[in-house]
């Protein structure tokens, strides 16, 4: 997601990759609604340009397949065998063919929240259920649905980009051109991350199917990572930086989003919420800008000092992220094996509620 756009980093994008979630598949065995049409018609337009890697590799294709290119593309058929041969993730075919794009994103995706609450604004489609957010892939109508949101009052609304989504296997998702430019840990937790989605998926769920994919995609493109070029590499290094910022920028929102909340729980009325809101807002940028030092290790994450952060940015945030302890301690009662983890999870899928208090009762005491 682009919003707080902190600067041209790839890995600020990664972080909400999987917002644009829904199965705009659906829209071309739909009629009836405007959204779902026009967003099938996206989906197949773009399906329709995707080029095999296989055949690029092999002959070039459409594509002039220089040194970079042709290392692009063996990255992404490597990470992909390491997600479903290592890693347990469902075998399909994702990420075997390319598209090239004019931006450097994939969609464009609103999300809401009341402006005194962290009550999301829902939507809900056909096989995926109710989701909060809604992704497009003309700019121009997401600008309405914000705009649309934002007139009937009471939301804070956040227009961000989603550098990939999930169509949960009904089509072949493709890896895009801009994709190129991604560090090799970027690139393995994006397509990880999507790849779970393909394999986790419970309906209705929004939450609990990001925070699964968010986990399973930082920690797996860690250790792709590691396993191909070794503990003590720059690349590997590079990748424990970026993650230790993550999360170091996770631990301040989820911190901001505690905060915030106790306002909203407090007896005070909707002025002095609203007020109280912008000031809080106001003390976060002056701390983080004082402190950014002590508290990064990369320049990723600046623009915090200056961004302007509303209840649907930091709910979008706390989407992927608000319960990530649980799955690390499933993470090490399996002594770190990932691919059990995966496999347990997977079983969510026949959970009809309570779905964390059954993570809970899968650790391992």
């Amino acid at each position: 997601m682009k919003t707080p756009r902190v600067n041209k980093n790839k890995r600020v994008i990664l972080i909400s990759t999987a917002i644009a979630a829904v199965v705009f598949a659906v829209a071309a065995l739909s009629s009836g609604c405007c959204y779902i049409a026009k967003q099938g018609v996206g989906l197949i337009a773009r399906q329709s340009r995707t080029v095999s890697i296989d055949k690029m590799l092999r002959d070039g294709g459409a594509e002039d397949v220089a040194p970079k290119m042709r290392e692009f593309l063996l990255r992404v058929g490597d990470i992909r065998s390491f997600a479903m041969d290592t890693l347990g993730l469902k075998r399909n075919n994702n990420y075997k063919k390319y598209l090239r794009v004019d931006k450097d994103y994939a969609v464009d995706v609103v999300t809401a929240s009341k402006d005194d609450a962290f009550e999301p604004y829902k939507w809900w489609f056909p096989v995926v259920g109710s989701v909060n957010y809604k992704g497009f892939f003309d700019k121009i109508d997401a600008d309405r649905e914000a705009q649309r949101i934002k007139k009937r009052g009471g939301y804070d609304v956040y227009m961000g980009h989603a550098a990939a989504f999930s169509t949960l296997g009904f089509f072949g998702d493709p890896v895009y051109s801009f994709m190129i430019n991604y560090s090799v840990y970027d690139l393995a937790s994006l397509i990880i991350h999507e790849q779970t989605h393909a394999t986790v998926y419970v309906k209705n769920q929004t939450q609990l199917n990001e925070e699964i994919a968010t986990f399973v995609g930082d920690v797996g493109g860690l250790l792709y990572v590691e396993r191909r070029f070794g503990a003590g590499s720059e690349e590997y290094r590079a990748a424990v930086l970026s993650k230790e910022d993550y999360e170091t920028y996770i631990g301040l929102m989820r911190s901001l989003h505690g905060e915030l909340a106790a306002l909203y729980d407090g007896d005070s009325g909707r002025g002095y919420k609203l007020s109280e809101k912008e000031r809080i807002f106001t003390d976060f940028r002056s701390r983080v800008s004082s402190s950014y030092d002590s508290l990064f290790k990369t320049p990723t994450y600046a623009a915090l000092k200056v961004t302007k952060l509303n209840n649907a940015v930091i709910a979008a945030r706390m989407t992927y992220n608000m319960d990530m302890a649980l799955y690390y301690e499933l993470y090490e009662s399996e002594g770190g094996d990932l691919a059990a983890v995966i496999k347990k999870l997977a079983t969510l899928k026949s959970v009809k509620k309570g779905h964390k208090e059954y993570i809970g009762g899968m650790i391992k005491k």
